[in-house]
């Protein structure tokens, strides 16, 4: 794990990017869940089936689509070319959110923890503004990243239906 701040290169993904991305998608949660998520689980994810939908989301955000939604998703490009993160922030997807904006995802390598590509990504798809995430129960790491960033556990929880693990959802309010 580097300690090192990087800049990285924060914008939207390119249709281009999607086998990379599909790539990096299976790969960080295999590191981000291993012995948190079941194995079968893990195991069972498809690159090829991530790279399919980074298509789509690449090409929501060039027609514009993801926008006129709400909806904004970044990659983290490391300044030698590879793509080592993402993230997308929407319009809340439950019934009654605690505030109208959802943290939906934020991925990064592992070897690339501690960089800043979260924290750029973050700065990129949220700002400052109040949201809402899920993170699955057990990720410490996330945890901790996102109380650096304003957001504490507020005693809801659920489970990731497509493995079955249980989560908590964390909330930044308004200053």
């Amino acid at each position: 794990m580097s300690e090192e701040l990087v800049l990285y290169t924060v914008r939207p993904p390119r249709l281009a990017d999607a086998p990379q991305l599909g790539e990096l998608h299976v790969q960080v949660w295999r590191q981000a869940y291993a012995g948190i998520m079941s194995e079968e689980y893990l195991a069972g994810l498809r690159p090829a089936d991530r790279a399919e939908r980074w298509r789509a989301i690449a090409a929501e955000e060039a027609e514009g689509v993801a926008a006129a939604d709400g909806k904004v998703t970044r990659v983290a490009e490391h300044p030698d070319g590879r793509i080592v993160g993402f993230a997308t922030v929407a319009p809340a997807r439950d019934d009654e959110p605690p505030v109208p904006l959802e943290l939906w995802v934020i991925n990064v390598l592992a070897e690339f923890h501690g960089t800043g590509a979260a924290g750029q990504l973050l700065a990129a798809t949220l700002g400052d503004r109040s949201a809402y995430l899920w993170v699955v129960e057990g990720n410490q790491r996330a945890i901790a990243f996102y109380r650096k960033h304003g957001f504490e556990l507020d005693g809801e929880r659920s489970v990731h239906e497509a493995s079955g693990t249980p989560e908590v959802r964390m909330v930044r309010r308004p200053a």
